[in-house]
């Protein structure tokens, strides 16, 4: 049996800064973080290896057919996937996910040094390794934690992710030049491989009241033969939130094409301006510079908000942020079509989406059964997201050919999209906050044990902490933060001080007898809800 901290640790003080954490939870959120750290290191160098062995022995043209390829494969893939789900314990899922990908990687690798030009298959089984990797991993780690103490971690766990995502691209940039794509395969094999024990040190270092109660038995939901796509068809939360992925996509998408067409017209009347300038240059120099700023306000806004975005709002409002922010954002296009107007809506709207966004979404899956967190975030994450690639690409055609659409009319169009995509986000909310009460009690903190009163030697120095069950949470995952003031809500006075992490006082007692002070002492939950109590402090 582990012995688990009943004070927080020095990792836990630290992590605490950006959220409140349980005694011992800093171990796990390390593990998790490094765990999805890897897999995003991984993923950016097998995604900068694809585009040149691809491209190199065809063209443009068979990238678009990749696309089509994946999502027809995906489609076939979801069923297998159930089956496996059904036949093998959740966490030995995991692993055999990873080291069929490992397998997967040795052949290319074998294949690719002996000749065989392997650019079309290996595309299309990045695009499929994307969806599936990150998938399961976000399934794990809500199968690993319960739903408070998911809320409260998940913001932590993804900044791993997104520092993977800002470190990556330049360094398999670097790496690719310096040593080429079959040594970088290797390297991206070495990086999975170091995951597979990750699966079982995050799950047993997550301390009791913090993990999951689902068990490793089998789930008693059977979708039949189509597995996940039957989960999701005939559950109603399940199929809101893969609408909710599809508006997402294709309102992002659409931005992206919105923001490029304007790219190009910046470009253009540069070239104009100055038949000198390299038209390429333009848009490569802008293009590096907007990822930048937006991978630097990620990371800004996951380190820094995305956790107090979730303690004030909570998931269910944390959801609406993003198609509120596309709404108000596209709107001022329709009505100011200029570049340095969608340059700013873009980059707030990708750095609310690949932080705010991609924490909320990947916590929407924490009150659900495994068999939802498991087949069901796949098929979502994987078929359901290509679909809204799909919708944006008929979309843009249509518009284009059509109807001659220009920047403001898709920006009118990604605004309507955003009404309907802010409605089916509170619809999830609310289906969200039913589930949520189902599997957690969502009771306030309560005194357990009563305070008490204290007396002092005049001109002594003291030290004392309160029992730590002083006050309780009936919530499994929860938190309690602890602050002090004087019974009249005032300052505590100079020669008392308190620390939150202890229930501890200390200080050096007034020379003068006879004084007396009441201390009250409140603990809050993660959701805003308190209890308080009183002692007195008699000098003398």
């Amino acid at each position: 049996m582990a012995e688990w901290p009943y004070r927080l640790t020095r990792l836990d003080k630290l992590l605490n800064m950006f959220t409140r954490l349980r005694p011992g939870e800093g171990r796990s959120v390390l593990i998790f973080s490094a765990y999805a750290l890897l897999l995003m290191l991984a993923y950016y160098i097998l995604k900068t290896v694809r585009e040149p062995l691809l491209l190199s022995g065809a063209n443009a043209e068979l990238k678009s057919y990749a696309y089509a390829v994946t999502a027809l494969l995906l489609f076939l893939v979801v069923p297998l996937y159930a089956a496996l789900f059904r036949r093998c314990g959740r966490l030995a899922l995991t692993r055999y996910i990873t080291a069929f990908f490992i397998f997967n990687l040795l052949l290319f690798f074998l294949l690719g040094r002996a000749g065989i030009n392997i650019g079309f298959a290996y595309y299309v089984w990045v695009g499929i390794f994307s969806v599936m990797i990150t998938a399961q991993f976000w399934a794990y780690a809500a199968d690993s934690f319960n739903v408070k103490s998911g809320q409260r971690l998940f913001p932590l766990i993804m900044v791993g992710a997104t520092l993977g995502g800002l470190v990556a691209p330049a360094l398999s940039g670097f790496l690719f030049r310096e040593i080429g794509p079959w040594p970088l395969m290797l390297l991206a094999m070495g990086l999975l491989s170091l995951t597979i024990p990750c699966v079982s040190w995050g799950k047993n270092a997550i301390p009791p009241g913090s993990s999951s109660e689902n068990g490793e038995s089998g789930d008693a939901e059977r979708a039949g033969f189509w597995g996940g796509l039957s989960l999701v068809m005939n559950d109603r939360y399940l199929l809101l939130v893969a609408v909710l992925i599809i508006l997402l996509n294709w309102v992002n998408t659409t931005g992206e094409y919105i923001l490029a067409e304007l790219v190009v017209r910046y470009a253009d009347d540069m070239v104009a301006a100055d038949p000198g300038i390299d038209k390429g240059g333009v848009i490569a120099t802008f293009y590096g510079t907007f990822f930048s700023l937006v991978n630097l306000l990620t990371l800004f806004l996951q380190v820094f908000l995305v956790a107090r975005v979730l303690r004030w709002i909570g998931v269910g409002g944390a959801i609406l942020v993003l198609p509120i922010v596309a709404i108000i954002g596209y709107g001022l296009v329709v009505f100011i079509p200029i570049f340095s107007i969608i340059r700013v809506v873009k980059l707030f709207e990708n750095a609310t989406d690949y932080s705010l966004m991609n924490t909320t979404r990947h916590a929407l899956y924490l009150p659900l059964s495994p068999a939802k967190k498991y087949e069901g975030k796949t098929t979502i994450e994987g078929f359901f997201w290509r679909f809204g690639d799909l919708a944006q690409a008929v979309a843009v055609y249509v518009g284009l050919h059509w109807f001659d659409f220009d920047v403001a009319e898709f920006a009118m169009l990604n605004m309507l999209l955003g009404v309907v995509w802010l409605a089916v986000a509170y619809a999830v909310s609310r289906e969200f906050g039913a589930l949520e009460r189902q599997v957690c009690l969502n009771l306030p903190p309560r005194l357990y044990r009563q305070m008490e009163d204290r007396q002092l030697a005049p001109g002594t120095a003291f030290a004392f902490e309160l029992p730590e069950d002083t006050f309780i949470d009936p919530d499994e995952g929860e938190v309690l933060d602890f602050t002090a003031s004087l019974g009249s809500f005032e300052a505590l006075p100079d020669w008392l001080n308190f620390h939150p992490e202890t229930l501890g006082f200390n200080g050096f007692a007034p020379n003068e007898p006879g004084g007396v002070v009441e201390i009250l002492l409140r603990a809050t939950d993660f959701d805003g809800a308190w209890a308080e109590g009183r002692m007195r402090i008699r000098i003398g």
